[in-house]
């Protein structure tokens, strides 16, 4: 074949291409959707440069809400929820988060077949210390067909947003973060407390009238002191003497202290070996526990734990 005839092969096979490709792609007809409101297109009708755009849904058919929007320390939260297309035998998988992203709880909760939901939280668990804005997780569905949804709550604020504590508990800011933290006292009043991230301590202002004691129940997720895996003994200072005589009464989710005092004492400072924002091991194995069981189910029906990005 000659030169000429195999550059004009080139030309009419390049120009049916161009021809051919052209109605798919460099084309828009005077209706046409722009791409970014759309992820695919159906072609249809004699003319190719018809396109039916596919929308992408503004909400998914899954609702969640909470009875109230600010719970005080002391609180149970009402937790409902409705899936339109149920599945037989898919739970519904809730995750609560604090301010820092901070998990404090995982459940899974049965679908009626109507797709209702529903369940309760209680705010005066330790894992629930810090104060501020809580974000509530919900996730239905499998691979392509996730559904999520969340809600957010406030933990500890009171009127015009202040954070708060109970009356009978200690207020102890770090960071501008607030953590409320059980306690009773005798012979004296609790005036506040601070956390302290590099001495990893915790210090107590009282006024006191008399002799007297103070009991804290501090939370693992707030102050803890560890010796590897296993439970170490505080540090404790009244007005910057050390303190022998106290008790320990540990729980897998708090530390109870029980410390006495002289009259006059204004300050008690328990020294540990991790306070927030880390995770004591014991707290963490709590949720761990919660978490395993949610993945056992996952690998069984496909549900992701954590969406995909």
């Amino acid at each position: 074949m000659s030169t000429h005839k195999e550059y004009a092969l080139i030309a009419i096979l390049a120009t049916a291409a161009i021809v051919g490709v052209g109605p798919a792609f460099g084309f828009c007809p005077p209706d046409c959707t722009p791409k970014t409101n759309y992820t695919a297109g159906l072609m249809t009708g004699s003319n190719a440069t018809t396109v039916q755009p596919i929308i992408i849904p503004t909400t998914l058919p899954l609702s969640l809400s909470t009875d109230k929007t600010v719970y005080d320390r002391q609180s149970v939260i009402d937790v409902t929820g409705h899936v339109q297309n149920v599945i037989s035998g898919l739970p519904v998988t809730l995750r609560v988060s604090d301010s820092l992203g901070n998990v404090v709880q995982v459940s899974q909760l049965t679908v009626d077949n109507s797709g209702n939901f529903e369940t309760k939280f209680n705010t005066s668990s330790p894992l629930w210390a810090r104060g501020g804005t809580y974000t509530i997780y919900a996730q239905y569905g499998v691979q392509q067909g996730m559904r999520m949804a969340q809600v957010q709550i406030s933990i500890g604020t009171g009127g015009g947003g202040a954070p708060s504590c109970q009356p009978n508990q200690l207020s102890a800011t770090v960071n501008n973060e607030l953590y409320c933290i059980d306690y009773s006292i005798n012979g004296g009043t609790a005036t506040g407390g601070t956390l302290s991230t590099s001495s990893k301590a915790l210090t107590v202002n009282i006024q006191s009238t008399s002799d007297g004691q103070i009991t804290l129940k501090i939370p693992r997720t707030v102050l803890d002191a560890k010796s590897g895996v296993k439970d170490d003994s505080f540090f404790v200072l009244v007005d910057g003497q050390e303190k022998d005589s106290f008790t320990d009464t540990p729980s897998p989710t708090t530390r109870t202290l029980t410390i006495p005092f002289g009259a006059g004492t204004e300050q008690i400072e328990i020294i540990g070996t991790q306070v927030v924002p880390e995770f004591g091991a014991i707290a963490a194995l709590v949720l761990a526990i919660a978490i395993v069981s949610i993945i056992a189910v996952s690998a069984k029906t496909g549900l992701r734990f954590m969406p995909k990005y």
